[in-house]
This record gives C-alpha cells, sequence and structure tokens, in this order.
C-alpha cells in the first residue's frame, strides 16, 4: 500500500457537482475497468448508451472528468477523453470504491470543496433527518456555506443522488435520512488511525481497543462528518450514533470507556428529547471485528446487485 496521495494534473475546473449526470454505478463500473493506460474511445465504446442516434458517450466523459478532477484517474496526455489511467490506486488498497470516492471529494481544495460541506451543513441541524424539500435544504446550505456560486435544485439533486448511491444518506418520503450505512461506517472506522501515532490504513484484521477520539477526528475530517459538536468532549452525532449502537448491537463493535480513561467521545441518547449530560454516553475505545457476509453491511449498490 502506497501512504502517497498525488493530487491529478489538468484538472477540470467544474464544480463537482455541476457534473449533474454522472451517477455512482458508472463511476464504479469505469473506475474498475482502468487496468492501465486505456483508450477514452475504448471506455466510452464500452459503457455508451446505444440509441438511434448512434452511441450517446456525453455521461461516460463526464464521468472521466468527474473522476479526473477528485484525483482518481488523470491522462499521460493531459486529457482523459483522451487516454486515461488510474491514480492513487494503492492508496488504501483494498478500500471499496464508495468509501475511497468520499475520501478523494473530502480531499479537494478552494470551491471544490462544496462537495464535502454539503453533509457537514445538513448535520448542522442536530436531527437524523431533514426536509428534503429542495428549498429547504437550500436554505441550510446558504446559511452553513459559503460560496460564490447558487445551490440550484439540479446540484443538489446531484449531490442527494451521490451520496444515496455510495450509502452516505437516504432520501425517504419522510425526509433525508443522515445515517450512512453499515458498510461505510465499517469501512470508515477500519481505515481510520487507531492512535495519535498511527496512520490510516485500510486493513481487514480486526481493531483492538481504537481510541475513538482519534479515529472519529480522522474520519471527520476526511470521509464524511461524525461529529453534532466538537468543542470541549466531542459529541456524536445521532444519525452516526445510531448507526454505531447497530453495529455494536450485531457485535461487530465494542465500545468501551474505563473509569479513569481520558479523550472519550459523547454518544446522545436514544431518545433525543432526553439528551442531557447525565445521559449521554461516554465511548473512549472502540474494537472492530470482521465484518459479517449480511446484507445489512453492504453497499447499496451492491445489495442492488444480490436482489437482481
Amino acid at each position: 500500500m502506497s501512504t502517497t496521495y498525488t493530487p491529478a494534473s489538468h484538472k477540470p475546473d467544474k464544480l463537482l457537482t455541476g457534473f449533474i449526470s454522472v451517477r455512482a454505478p458508472e463511476l464504479k463500473h469505469i473506475y474498475a475497468s482502468l487496468q492501465a493506460a486505456t483508450s477514452a474511445s475504448e471506455v466510452t465504446r464500452k459503457f455508451g448508451r446505444p440509441s438511434g442516434g448512434g452511441l450517446q458517450t456525453n455521461h461516460v466523459e463526464d464521468s472521466l472528468r468527474f473522476l479526473n478532477a477528485v484525483d482518481l484517474v488523470e491522462s499521460p496526455t493531459r486529457d482523459v477523453i483522451d487516454t486515461v489511467e488510474r491514480i492513487n490506486d494503492r492508496h488504501f488498497e483494498g478500500l471499496a470504491f464508495e468509501a475511497r470516492l468520499l475520501y478523494h471529494c473530502n480531499q479537494q481544495d478552494g470551491r471544490q470543496r462544496h462537495f464535502a460541506d454539503v453533509h457537514r451543513a445538513l448535520l448542522s441541524e442536530g436531527s437524523r433527518t431533514v426536509d428534503a424539500g429542495r428549498d429547504n435544504l437550500r436554505t441550510i446550505l446558504k446559511r452553513e456555506t459559503d460560496y460564490d456560486f447558487s445551490w440550484t435544485d439540479e446540484k443538489i439533486d446531484m449531490w442527494v443522488t451521490l451520496g444515496e448511491q455510495v450509502g452516505l444518506i437516504t432520501e425517504t418520503e419522510d425526509g433525508l435520512v443522515l445515517s450512512p450505512c453499515r458498510a461505510l461506517l465499517y469501512d470508515a472506522l477500519a481505515l481510520a488511525p487507531t492512535d495519535s501515532s498511527a496512520d490510516p490504513d485500510y486493513d481487514d484484521l480486526p481493531v483492538d481497543d481504537g481510541e475513538v477520539q482519534e479515529m472519529f477526528n480522522w474520519i471527520n475530517d476526511n470521509l464524511f462528518t461524525v461529529y453534532e459538536a466538537r468543542t470541549g468532549t466531542p459529541k456524536l452525532h445521532p444519525a452516526i450514533t445510531d448507526v454505531l449502537r447497530n453495529m455494536a448491537e450485531d457485535g461487530v463493535v465494542d465500545l468501551s470507556a474505563p473509569g479513569d480513561s481520558q479523550n472519550e467521545v459523547k454518544l446522545p441518547p436514544e431518545n433525543l428529547k432526553k439528551d442531557n449530560r447525565g445521559n449521554r454516553q461516554d465511548v473512549t475505545y472502540v474494537s472492530v471485528h470482521s465484518k459479517p457476509s449480511e446484507t445489512a453491511y453492504e453497499y447499496p449498490l451492491d445489495q442492488l446487485l444480490t436482489q437482481q
């Protein structure tokens, strides 16, 4: 495994949420198909959509540009619509594409940080679910982020669709559920450094007594937002806490807090109406065991394949 992260060169300036035709299944399949430097025309022939007017390839070209924009591919000829190859593929080798994509989106600078900031902004509401109406989401984003562009419905739709497909959120009739899928939180815990002297290193081996604050700090900064409040003793967001407790009930993680421990993280109670200091659970260490072969621990895209 390589610990070096290399930004792609000659990346497009287009906003990540501006790639409104991009979908996670195509990103995942296109990325997986690149085993060496490949002609973009070969990729478009393979993934183009037949139509009465010939092969439609715009969505494939947009997918290649998006993968380039988030440092997953680049071109030896400086144009991914000419020749394309993977980069950073040995960085966290073995990590699922969904978690890898979120990690790469979180490494972006400048106005491209907006993609990662959407999740942070939504969790600032402090609730497990937010009204999914685009006007409501736009109000939250305008209030909680500071970017010189318009949060159009198309940009919001793009983020919601991609976020749902990679298992970060779920859109239902009742609203936008902000809890990640168990597969994503499992990979996040398996990837995060277990103490201040460790580096992130995705490994299928169990984690024994990892320092929970160190692990969640890294996840919060590099994958997706996990905290409702970070000042003082960090407080895990209810949407994240629900998934962590589900995993503990499944025996996939063990949570502990010895009486003399420090650097704990606080978990809110299940009933948020009783969320006060005395009802919050302290956690200092987390052990992560093997991931079970169950549908609940698959990513949404894999669940779709299982159900077919």
